[in-house]
This record gives structure tokens, C-alpha cells and sequence, in this order.
């Protein structure tokens, strides 16, 4: 299985905030490798935790699958986002 690059944002979770508004100024923006945006997830909640684990907060965030440029140097393109929510556990 091929490992895949994924942009992410880290945003608020702000309750009846438009998408649009939630990703405008994300509070964090990363790159993560993965076998697949679940496995994206795990990594990103996993480095996380340490931050967040003792004063949660709503959080959500977005990956978007990257594809590198056609003739090996130029733009990377993007793929539609999968948003999921960051969500730690009480035993966190």
C-alpha cells in the first residue's frame, strides 16, 4: 500500500459558523503522510494530545489528499476535503 501526503487545517469548531468562516484562519495548517486519511487522523490526533488533552476544546479539522505535479517540479494539486472533528476521551 502506497503512503498518500495530505495538507491539513486545524480549526475552531464554532457552532453555526459557515465552513467558509471555520476554515478561513485555521489555528494550525500541516502536511502528514499516510496510508489514508484515517490513518492521517490517527497521526494528527496522536501529536495533538500533549496540547490538547488537558483543556479540551471543539476542534475540527480537514484533510485534503495532495497530488504531486505531473512533470516532477511544479504545483501540487489538492483534492476535495474530508472534514472530521478532533474529539479526546475522558481517558485522555
Amino acid at each position: 500500500m502506497s503512503m498518500n501526503t495530505y495538507v491539513y487545517y486545524i480549526a475552531e469548531k464554532l457552532m453555526g459558523a459557515p465552513e467558509m468562516q471555520r476554515f478561513a484562519h485555521p489555528i494550525h495548517v500541516g502536511i502528514v503522510s499516510a496510508h489514508d486519511h484515517e490513518a492521517a487522523y490517527s497521526a494528527v490526533l496522536e501529536d495533538l494530545r500533549p496540547t490538547f488533552a488537558d483543556a479540551p476544546q471543539p476542534l475540527e479539522v480537514r484533510f485534503e489528499a495532495l497530488t504531486p505535479p505531473r512533470s516532477g517540479a511544479g504545483v501540487w494539486r489538492h483534492g476535495k476535503p474530508i472534514d472530521t472533528d478532533i474529539t479526546f476521551s475522558a481517558a485522555d
